[in-house]
């Protein structure tokens, strides 16, 4: 018996069996428009019923009211248009024997008045979210009976678009949870007051969408096991709650989390990045499973089959929930049932889907490129019937390696060179920083497929063009990245860059100044690393803001490390010059608003990020030699289509440049270039 066939045992709800215990949770990725379902939402969530997943809780905070708006890109649930949306998604989902579910929400003070029908925030108390910013209103009780209809509503849209069953946001963003807890719960009526109070609201909402799909549609809960922070409501408060609507009869199952998602730091808590264990808040979901006689579903940063089987086979949950792992691989759970676990692409813990979502742009994948593009993108790639070709890729970082995974996945034989002693590129110094270590699990799965694809690989191999040339290539893939840049600020010729303090080459002084004008991760890692060795630093950026490249998730991540660690921060200035002061360099900084307030720092060593100019010496020499040029089809490289352009026809090789080595971007970009540029190949 396999340690994980537990996984694999059916479950069934209120005459609902769902095929297995995984499932992936409702979240909103930003993909559908103006609050209509998208054909690349619905291939998105198809593409994990596909690859096995059991539940597929799709349209996650879709809204019930008019007053709600869309500031994830949710559903519109509120009209009647939505039920043939609901059939669309559902139909596929079926199609491939998963189960599936709408997640309802009214967003409370997580609205704003400012978009859509720019009507009022409502919510129980006036109690702004830092978050969303919004003052709200205290709701009237004829509103209140009004949202309670609205939900109904909503729900019997979802039953008549085909969907299995429905599920309430009770977790704290939401407005039933607002109701719940006394941080945001001050009313002296009916509704607050007394737990049994300002349980009421969300008691009147299940009440009257049980009357309305009946006792044998699935309606489920979700909500938190604790709201982590003062004032709130506690693991044993959650656990009677979590009771209290179980015992009341109309709730089939409930899904649990942990935090309250009402500013900055708690929104990282509740959807936990790298930077937490994995499974963190399954000791939470022990007491909730104890006091409740009905399903219990969990997720929070559950990436991995041994976790799973193990909250599964103990009993402590009856569904697991691995969303983001899916986002990474939607065919992790075929690969597992195929004894093929090596092949699924891990979710390490970057959040880049949800930093994205969190600031108003679609989910997308750290490092599947694949994910929401399946139109255009398949999730694996399958061998050519084209000729094979001869392809040298140079550079082994995350651009250079996706790009072998494809070329070596298309059949073709595939040979890759790389400067460094080791693959990964600027991943393995993404990794040096204390908390974001998991990032080098990219590098470490690209690797491990191109091995076992039987690319061959030359470490420590610094190719000049004629050893490319000697290779007689049909393409080659310059993926060389970029080299890192200080700035253009006189005296810049004094300033060490972070790669070098991040890879060890140079020492870190006592005293540090570093200058961030890049606002990527690199310079707060850089500020942390150097923390860590006893330096005092003072990390200084132009922008408004630490961090402005990435969103709230990691930006919570890096923040809470830089304040562990003593880090002074400071915005609003800009680096006009280093000067030499004896053994030590004097930096002049101006502010960025006040162009007459200038002030000297003088400290042991000044670091600059500037982010990177491509290393693109190998492109110059080989372009006029090429049979593109080294030109790339904007249009085809836009429209996912081949690369045709041929303007050498008597040339050997096409050249085509990826990642850094053609402007300086993310993991994200490198990765999308090479495939878009290698699956036509």
């Amino acid at each position: 018996m396999s340690a994980l066939d537990s996984l694999f045992e059916p479950l069934t709800i209120n005459n609902v069996q769902i095929p297995n215990r995984f499932m992936s949770t409702s979240h909103q990725p930003g993909y559908p428009i103006e609050g209509n379902l998208t054909e690349r939402y619905i291939r998105y969530e198809a593409e994990k019923a596909k690859g096995g997943v059991g539940l597929v809780q799709f349209a996650g905070a879709t809204t019930v009211s008019v007053e709600n708006c869309f500031t994830y890109g949710q559903v519109n649930g509120a009209r009647d248009s939505v039920i043939p949306q609901y059939q669309r998604m559902a139909d596929a989902i079926h199609k491939h024997g998963a189960v599936c579910t709408v997640q309802l929400t009214h967003g409370g003070r997580r609205e704003r008045y400012d978009q859509v029908h720019w009507l009022p925030v409502f919510a129980p108390s006036i109690r702004r979210e830092l978050v969303h910013r919004a003052f709200p209103t205290p709701m009237e009780p004829y509103h209140i009976q009004q949202v309670v209809e609205d939900y109904a509503s909503a729900a019997v849209r979802v039953q008549s678009g085909g969907v299995d069953g429905v599920e309430l946001n009770c977790i704290p963003p939401g407005l039933i949870a607002q109701f719940w807890s006394p941080l945001t719960n001050q009313r002296d009526d009916k509704y607050g007051g007394t737990l049994e109070n300002r349980l009421r609201f969300g008691l009147e909402v299940f009440q009257a969408v049980r009357r309305q799909v009946g006792d044998e549609y699935l309606v489920g809960m979700r909500l938190s096991a604790d709201e982590m922070c003062d004032n709130g409501l506690n693991n044993t408060d959650c656990v009677e709650i979590a009771g209290y609507y179980a015992k009341s009869g109309v709730v089939d199952f409930v899904s649990i989390v942990g935090g309250n998602s009402s500013d900055y730091k708690a929104h990282h808590e509740m959807y936990p990045s790298m930077q937490f264990p994995h499974a963190p808040y399954l000791n939470l979901v022990t007491a909730v499973k104890a006091a409740v006689e009905i399903p219990v579903f969990h997720a929070s940063r559950i990436v991995d089959a041994s976790t799973a089987a193990y909250a599964i086979g103990q009993g402590i949950i009856d569904m697991v929930g691995m969303t983001r792992a899916f986002i990474a691989d939607p065919h992790h759970v075929a690969k597992l049932r195929d004894n093929r676990e090596d092949d699924i692409r891990p979710c390490v813990g970057a959040c880049y889907c949800l930093d994205r979502v969190g600031t108003g742009l679609d989910a997308l994948c750290l490092h599947n490129v694949a994910t929401s593009r399946e139109k255009f993108l398949p999730q694996q790639i399958q061998e050519t019937s084209k000729a094979k070709k001869k392809i040298l890729v140079v550079g082994g970082g995350p651009g250079g390696l996706e790009a072998a995974r494809v070329c070596a996945s298309l059949g073709h034989n595939v040979t890759l060179l790389e400067a460094a002693t080791t693959l990964g590129g600027q991943l393995t110094l993404a990794a040096k920083a204390p908390w974001r270590r998991d990032i080098s699990g990219i590098a470490h799965w690209l690797s491990s497929q191109v091995e076992k694809l039987g690319v061959t690989i030359h470490l420590n191999n610094l190719a000049s063009a004629d050893d490319i040339l000697r290779h007689d290539p049909d393409v080659i893939l310059l993926a060389t990245g970029g080299l890192p840049e200080v700035g253009h600020f006189k005296g810049a010729e004094y300033a060490t860059n972070v790669w070098d303090i991040l890879s060890g080459q140079v020492r870190p002084e006592s005293d540090i100044l570093i200058f961030d004008e890049a606002g990527t991760h690199s310079g707060m890692s850089c500020a942390q690393v150097v923390a860590d060795a006893g330096s005092r630093v003072e990390l200084v950026t132009p922008d408004r803001a630490q961090g402005m490249e990435f969103g709230l998730i990691n930006l919570a991540a890096h923040m809470d490390a830089s304040y562990e660690r003593h880090v002074k921060m400071i915005s609003d200035e800009q680096l006009l010059e280093i000067r030499p002061d004896g053994n030590k360099l004097t930096a002049v900084l101006r502010n960025t608003y006040r162009y007459e307030q200038i002030r000297e720092k003088t400290v042991d060593q000044i670091i600059a990020d500037y982010g990177t100019i491509p290393n693109d010496h190998l492109y110059e020499t080989l372009k006029p030699h090429s049979r593109n040029d080294g030109q790339i089809d904007m249009q085809a490289l836009a429209n996912f289509t081949a690369q045709s352009i041929v303007k050498n026809p008597n040339a050997k090789f096409f050249l085509y440049r990826i990642g850094d080595a053609w402007a300086s971007r993310n993991v994200h970009a490198a990765l999308l270039d090479a495939v878009r540029i290698c699956k036509d190949l």
